[in-house]
């Protein structure tokens, strides 16, 4: 009887735990279907709120640009249609080697080779023709070819004028008619090609001309000839503040971005009535004002003939790029400015940047060098894009197209050819060097008996 209960009472356990077991398994399932329930809804209130911002930024975007639009429009309604074949082929000039100028003269002293090489290496990489002009030591020029009043000038500036004149008396020489000058330092956008062409075709529809555009220079010119001086490379510019309504603006994919855009530019964009968006996107040619910097212009023949007479005929009262801003206000000259502009200077931030600077004993002072040089106002560094297109791999190339070939193996008559050969060349070395030894023994009893 007792065994009787028992085995009733064990059942009875049995089932009790059983049915433990399944609440304990409904309990648990209950509270994981809850916990993903809570899940699922809030990760659908997160997408939901997600997707609400981002149509309340998208809906704010599109409000801004429509809004930036109205608020800063341009100064006028740039000119939409294409321009007639004429003015594209002239313009399709600056494809060549010279960017559809007469040529490209740079200066650059002497001893600079370093800037020369530099010079060089970006017009063979960029199919572009160099002409150098010697720099000169302004401490070297006599007193009888200095201009009048010179003495405003620090030997350095002296040293300056006299090689720009000598640029302007090397377009006089030739026979062209524009040349683009170049200081030694200078960097540009690596699709310069490009960037003149387009500037040809607005300087060829310019709406600044005060005289209708010749025959000669819609079949010869390129830019035109309205002008005496182009700045294309000025370090900071302003513009006419009592003419802020003359201005050419167009559109230009490979212009820099406003970050990327010095300051100086951003100011006189703004100025000429360039504001939000366009920003980044556009060009102006206005009427050259205040260009400081004799970095990179262009000069026609005309050109060249009155900054020779008013900058060394008639003397000089300034550093040359201070002068000619004078000329330009006077309205004794007539010149444009591209803003922002096509050339910039590259810097390594040290002596070398300036040749105006001495090294004396501290060689840090020639700075970080091209490897981490830079330049601002241009969005593809040519300089930069050089390092990239003449970047070359080898070896890696190599294992790339021609794979890895086991080397032969050797018969076993040919190792036994083999290892004979170097047993032989063994034992011919140690007769030479038995030999040597023997005679310098020779020689030095020999010397010993002289010696005695």
């Amino acid at each position: 009887m007792t065994s009787a209960v028992s085995e009733k009472l064990g059942k009875f356990l049995d089932s009790a735990n059983v049915r433990y077991r399944r609440l304990e398994w409904a309990a648990t399932d209950a509270v994981a279907r809850l916990k993903w329930s809570s899940r699922r809804r809030l990760v659908v209130t997160v997408a939901s709120t997600t997707f609400a911002i981002v149509l309340a930024l998208a809906g704010l975007t599109v409000a801004y640009v429509t809004l930036a639009d109205l608020i800063h429009p341009l100064p006028y309604a740039m000119e939409k249609t294409a321009p007639p074949l004429s003015t594209r082929r002239l313009a399709a000039r600056a494809q060549n080697e010279t960017l559809g100028f007469g040529g490209i003269a740079y200066l650059s002293m002497p001893y600079r080779s370093d800037r020369q090489d530099a010079i060089e290496l970006l017009g063979s990489v960029y199919g572009l023709n160099f002409t150098y002009i010697p720099g000169v030591d302004g401490a070297a020029i006599t007193d009888k070819a200095k201009p009048l009043h010179h003495y405003w000038l620090r030997p350095q500036e002296l040293g300056c004028w006299r090689a720009h004149v000598d640029a302007w008396r090397y377009l006089l020489e030739s026979d062209f008619e524009t040349l683009l000058v170049l200081e030694d330092d200078v960097d540009f956008d690596a699709n310069i090609h490009d960037i003149f062409e387009l500037l040809s075709t607005q300087m060829q529809r310019n709406r600044l001309r005060t005289t209708p555009q010749t025959q000669h220079e819609r079949r010869t010119a390129p830019y035109g000839l309205d002008w005496d001086v182009l700045y294309v490379g000025q370090c900071s510019d302003r513009s006419n503040e009592n003419r802020l309504d003359l201005v050419h603006i167009y559109q230009d994919p490979n212009v820099p971005s406003r970050h990327e855009t010095f300051d100086h530019f951003v100011g006189q964009l703004q100025s000429l009535g360039i504001q939000g968006r366009n920003l980044g996107k556009v060009r102006a040619i206005a009427p050259a004002w205040s260009p400081v910097c004799t970095m990179g212009y262009a000069i026609t023949r005309k050109g060249a003939e009155r900054l020779i007479l008013d900058l060394s005929y008639r003397g000089i009262t300034a550093a040359i790029d201070i002068d000619i801003i004078r000329k330009l206000q006077q309205g004794i000259i007539r010149g444009y400015s591209i803003t922002p502009p096509l050339f910039s200077a590259w810097r390594v931030d040290g002596a070398k940047d300036s040749d105006n600077q001495g090294l004396e004993n501290d060689q840090t002072q020639l700075g970080s060098g091209n490897r981490n040089g830079y330049s601002h106002s241009m969005k593809t560094s040519a300089r930069k894009q050089m390092v990239k297109l003449l970047d070359l791999h080898n070896w890696d190339d190599v294992d790339r197209v021609i794979p890895r070939r086991p080397f032969p193996t050797m018969t076993a008559e040919q190792e036994a050819e083999e290892a004979e050969e170097v047993r032989k060349a063994q034992i011919e070395q140690k007769e030479i060097d038995e030999a040597w030894i023997k005679r310098k023994l020779e020689m030095a009893q020999i010397m010993e008996q002289w010696g005695g």
